[in-house]
């Protein structure tokens, strides 16, 4: 039997989908002709199918910017007949004879065995029978994907590698899953034909995770009148994103009693959003220097680490001005109610106690 066609399978790294676990959850099939052994069977994984289309549509452009890896790994053999699975080292403990009895289990019966197998390469870290890295090609209207071919029939872990997106702004992460190689369109939706397609397609399903950064707010004065006494510098911070939607907003300050130089960091601020720091209190007799007003891209931990991007942080200069008049501030702060209001909290927190 030959046959040049390529099965498509949408969701199949969450192993929830139906439409990939009519393939190797039931692994229900009428053909009669048996699975070629000697055959090589090819993997492809793109993210047109599954992030496109649903509810990971805007998922895809990140996608299609990205290099993912995908590692796969043989767990199993399987018969002539396309039916049975024999579990192979180090994966011996499998027993696929429990998986996909009826369709209201095989969702969860798959899952576990994904799970357990990945357990399993954890541990014994075996060496995988192929990789692949997924992206988009130079001057390609295709969208990103990545081909594994030379590979045996059998049952496979599919491992995609947690990965960033360009300003590392997201992380993706991606459940292993298990695929059938061959497979056929009545094995993957319960009709049509039987022929054997040794040739399949499957799409990323993500798990989106949002990235945080921190802001570093320094002050120097240069000079203090101490018979003025304690004196306060006050900023507000106020993050928007590429829509120019406010999406962070807080007010800081910080007390000197003699000349000197303090810092204050923010933490969990949104990596991807453009932050101002306005001066808007510089203590009385007191006079900012070098503008009272500073914006800056707050960057993610993972962007500092892994692509050398600058950590967000801007500095204040002050001096005295002369005068002799006294004073320091208050403090009200806000939380984000997460609706674009804001929740009032502790409104008179003194920061002379």
């Amino acid at each position: 039997m030959k046959t040049e066609k390529i099965a498509k399978m949408g969701c199949a790294f969450v192993l929830a989908a139906a439409v990939f676990l009519a393939g190797v959850g039931i692994l229900k099939t009428q053909a009669a002709v048996r699975v070629e052994a000697d055959r090589d069977c090819s993997l492809t994984v793109s993210v047109e199918i599954g992030a496109a289309g649903g509810e990971n549509d805007a998922y895809l452009s990140d996608f299609n910017q990205m290099s993912i890896p995908v590692t796969v790994y043989r767990v199993a053999d399987v018969d002539l007949t396309g039916q049975k699975f024999t579990a192979v080292d180090p994966f011996g403990e499998l027993d696929f004879t429990k998986a996909g009895k009826e369709w209201e289990t095989a969702a969860a019966d798959w899952q576990e065995l994904a799970r357990q197998a990945e357990e399993i390469r954890q541990k014994a870290k075996p060496g995988p029978a192929g990789s692949t890295v997924v992206r988009k090609e130079a001057g390609s209207t295709a969208a990103a994907a990545g081909k594994i071919s030379g590979l045996k029939p059998g049952m496979y872990l599919v491992v995609p590698e947690t990965s960033c997106n360009p300003d590392y702004t997201t992380r993706y992460a991606f459940a292993p899953c298990l695929a059938a190689l061959p497979s056929s369109t009545y094995t993957l939706e319960g009709a049509g034909s039987d022929d054997w397609m040794y040739d399949l397609v499957i799409g990323l399903k993500p798990d989106a995770e949002p990235l945080f950064g921190k802001l570093s707010i320094t002050k120097n004065l240069k000079n203090y009148n101490a018979t003025l006494g304690r004196t306060t510098f006050v900023f507000r911070i106020v993050g928007v994103d590429k829509n120019d939607t406010v999406r962070y907003e807080e007010v800081e300050s910080l007390s000197f009693t003699e000349p000197g130089e303090q810092t204050i960091t923010l933490e969990k601020i949104p990596a991807g959003l453009t932050v101002t720091v306005t001066e808007i209190y510089s203590g009385a007799s007191y006079q900012v220097e070098d503008g009272k007003e500073k914006a800056v891209l707050i960057c993610s931990k993972e962007g500092v680490e892994l692509s050398g991007q600058a950590e967000a942080s801007v500095s204040f200069t002050n001096r005295y001005d002369g005068g002799n008049r006294g004073g320091y501030g208050v403090t009200n702060r806000f939380d984000f109610d997460g609706e674009g209001g804001w929740i009032w909290k502790n409104p008179t927190t003194s920061l002379g106690n």
